[in-house]
């Protein structure tokens, strides 16, 4: 009497590893879309904190009688540091407005007026005034991540694509 077998023929493992394969294949480029929107609102967020930060701290500045040039750009150049420069050499402490903890590189623009910031940026790496080229949408936002160049959000985002 011939004994039956227990397990799975080599044909059945195949089959089940080429489903395995093709939902892989569907799944893994939609994960990493997740991903970089995730990222991409993580950075906008980020900037958001930076441009709020910033309004207060010109305010105050203004409150203590001192002023700032309108269209200066203020970057920070030390990760983990609240204070940004401005090319005039004017300084901005925005630390107590985000946090201590709060770390990255970023930067604002002042308005012409003077008396508050246009826009805010926000990157895990060091900005340049060369990074600051107007308020982006978030189609250029999410370009930034596609393309290798500096990854920043922004805030306020430009409307449209």
């Amino acid at each position: 009497m011939r004994r039956k077998t227990k397990g799975f023929t080599l044909i059945e493992l195949i089959v089940v590893i080429a489903i395995i394969g093709i939902l892989a294949a569907v799944l893994v480029p939609t994960i990493l879309g997740y991903v970089k929107r995730a990222k991409v609102s993580q950075y906008n967020s980020n900037a958001k904190t930076v441009y709020s930060g910033a309004q207060l701290a010109i305010t105050d500045i203004f409150k203590s009688g001192e002023e700032l040039d309108g269209d200066a750009i203020f970057i920070n150049s030390v990760k983990g540091s609240g204070v940004c420069t401005a090319q005039n050499g004017d300084t901005c402490d925005i630390t107590d407005y985000i946090g201590l903890n709060f770390d990255g590189y970023f930067g604002f623009v002042m308005n012409s007026e003077g008396s508050g910031a246009s826009y805010a940026l926000w990157s895990d790496q060091p900005l340049s005034t060369s990074n600051f080229t107007g308020i982006l949408t978030n189609n250029e936002v999410t370009a930034t991540f596609e393309t290798g160049t500096i990854q920043v959000g922004c805030h306020p985002l430009k409307q449209g694509s």
